[in-house]
């Protein structure tokens, strides 16, 4: 079952970092990545979290570039930006005023920063758990030199109050943290733009998720792999499900696939 692979995309929390074996990158994922590299095939991380909590993921691996932000923001270890999608910006100014009027707990991000619209203990633990600088409160005047890539609603009680919204639609890796991203976005819009840059064809892409966000992109790539730790969703939308991460999930599918 040998695949012609030449870029692979990889989701970071419970696909390159074993969260339940005390978070941290398997031996065997190392190990797998540096062999693809020898081979030339492209790697890049695909998730979506914002750049400012990406940064870690150096420590293990230097990556050749970023899928952030559910696919919104593609930027090439150089800096390079070969894709970016912003959100309306009304649909950002009604969003501001129902968060006032209804009091929920939302982060707003742009390209380099993230705000709060309110302060709120929801937004301060989800920055402290992931070891970066709190944000600060968001000032509507910055919307029109500075796009909004993405927002997050905390909690699924608080997704009806953005119903009202016409170019957004929802996204979540799992768990109460709600990703909303422009209607047409994804993390394969974003694949799609880097193997585009490189002239790679969707046949010779694969990639590797474990959340219900990963869905679609697994769905759209050559070979999509759900981790054995996936979710339900992740798992129905791959073309084949490996063993779990902190097992070597990466390595095994890899080698069924005779990439390795």
């Amino acid at each position: 079952m040998e695949r012609d692979i030449k870029a692979c995309f990889f989701d970071i929390d419970g696909t390159l970092i074993d969260h339940e074996g005390g978070s941290v990158m398997p031996q065997s994922t190392k190990e797998s990545l540096c062999a693809l590299r020898e081979k030339g095939v492209k790697l890049f991380v695909a998730t979506g979290r914002p750049p400012t909590m990406v940064d870690f993921i150096e420590r293990y691996f230097q990556f050749d570039g970023f899928v952030s932000l559910n696919g919104q923001l593609v930027v090439l270890r150089d800096g390079t930006v070969l894709h970016r999608m912003a959100h309306n910006p009304e649909d950002i100014r009604r969003l501001v005023e129902i968060v006032k009027k209804e009091k929920f707990p939302c982060l707003i991000i742009e390209e380099h920063e993230s705000f709060y619209v309110l302060d709120g203990e929801a937004v301060t633990q989800h920055h402290r758990r992931a070891g970066v600088a709190l944000p600060r409160q968001y000032d509507i005047g910055r919307l029109e030199e500075h796009p909004v890539l993405q927002f997050l609603v905390y909690g699924l009680e608080n997704l009806p109050y953005i119903a009202c919204l016409p170019h957004v639609e929802p996204t979540s890796a799992g768990g109460h943290i709600q990703d909303i991203i422009p209607k047409g976005g994804g993390k394969e819009v974003g694949i799609a733009a880097a193997a585009a840059h490189y002239g790679i064809r969707r046949e010779e892409i694969m990639v590797f998720g474990d959340g219900d966000n990963d869905q679609r992109m697994l769905r759209w790539a050559g070979v999509g792999v759900a981790m054995g730790n996936g979710s339900e969703k992740a798992r129905a939308a791959a073309d084949y499900i490996s063993i779990p991460t902190g097992q070597g999930g990466i390595y095994h599918a890899l080698k069924h696939f005779g990439v390795l």
